[in-house]
């Protein structure tokens, strides 16, 4: 009797084992697959380079893909400029082909990235962070291929954009430190103001109307619209004398780069149409008179009754950018009273 009972135990027992191991099994079948945050981050590099980010938001893709951010690599003024520098992969590259700031550091100097440089400042610079995750600003749409961050850093993005663009021991890519000191700033606006116009558009596939959002073309000196906005001229007159007055409209040094030269020129003309003597003035970080932030200078001229006077203002890309490409910015042609 004290056998079977034992006997009866163990086979309770044993029973119950297998149940464990049955429910156990089925647990391992059915449960949800956590995924690293690693392999997260990595799967959002695999998905841009398939186009994912392409086909779920085609319409921000077509303004990225025109823009410089999308060429910052590839453009072969940059590289002919980079090839002088002998730090270059400290001091240029990295913005050029950055790993994401929301993983290198807001503000901090960008890490230049092992892959896909080609892309240049792609999506996954300015939103990604270590956990796969896209980062943005309100009203983002879900989706089932990343999560979604509110980051209130999207609504007034100069602190991201200087990541890039304030690295004062990088001058080529220090635009927001005299930005800072503008009237634009102290009037709470942004480096989007200007260079991300707001658009109405469909944000992504999953979108069922279009919202307000910032264009992702980010329009700088290669743009004729906006160095046409980025400075005035005014002309007047005083009995022998003509005052030209420049303005900076840009919002931070102008010109904003220190391989860009505005050409400021003044032509007379007498009254029978005949050219008189031309003059002109380079400005450059070079000659050390860029404008700042909001000045208005002032240029005095001697001149004579009947005759007229043309004040141009004109962009040269870089010092090898011949007469030919130079981009009228600015013209006004006045008649002396």
């Amino acid at each position: 009797m004290r056998n079977d009972l034992i006997i009866s135990r163990c086979l309770i027992g044993m029973c119950l084992l297998l149940s464990g191991l049955s429910i156990f099994v089925l647990y391992l079948n059915f449960a949800p697959i956590v995924e690293s945050d690693e392999n997260k981050y990595k799967d959002m590099y695999r998905g841009f380079e398939d186009g994912k980010c392409k086909s779920c938001h085609p319409a921000i893709w077509r303004e990225w893909e025109k823009s410089m951010h999308a060429q910052a690599w590839v453009d072969e003024i940059y590289q002919d400029a980079a090839k002088l520098i002998p730090d270059r992969e400290k001091s240029c590259d990295p913005c050029h082909a950055p790993e994401p700031i929301l993983v290198s550091g807001i503000g901090k100097m960008p890490k230049l990235r092992n892959t896909q440089r080609d892309s240049g400042v792609s999506c996954l610079v300015c939103h990604l962070d270590t956990d796969g995750a896209m980062h943005g600003p309100q009203a983002s749409a879900e989706t089932n291929f990343h999560v979604n961050v509110t980051n209130p850093i999207y609504e007034s993005p100069t602190k991201l954009c200087a990541t890039c663009h304030g690295q004062p021991k990088v001058p080529e890519h220090d635009q927001v430190s005299s930005f800072l000191e503008s009237r634009f700033a102290t009037e709470k606006k942004s480096c989007a103001t200007c260079h991300m116009p707001i658009v109405n558009r469909l944000q992504s596939t999953a979108s069922y109307e279009s919202i307000k959002g910032r264009k992702h073309t980010w329009r700088g000196s290669r743009s004729v619209a906006q160095l046409k906005s980025a400075a005035s001229l005014k002309v007047e007159f005083a009995g022998k004398k003509a005052s030209v007055v420049l303005e900076n409209r840009a919002g931070h040094l102008l010109p904003g780069g220190t391989l860009r030269i505005i050409v400021f020129e003044v032509t007379p003309f007498g009254p029978d149409g005949t050219q008189l003597e031309k003059k002109q003035e380079l400005i450059s970080e070079k000659t050390e008179n860029r404008l700042l932030p909001d000045e208005k200078r002032t240029y005095t001229f001697d001149v004579a009754a009947g005759q007229t006077l043309k004040v141009q203002l004109k962009y040269q890309l870089t010092p090898k950018t011949p007469e030919s490409e130079w981009v009228l910015m600015e013209e006004v042609s006045s008649l002396v009273p």
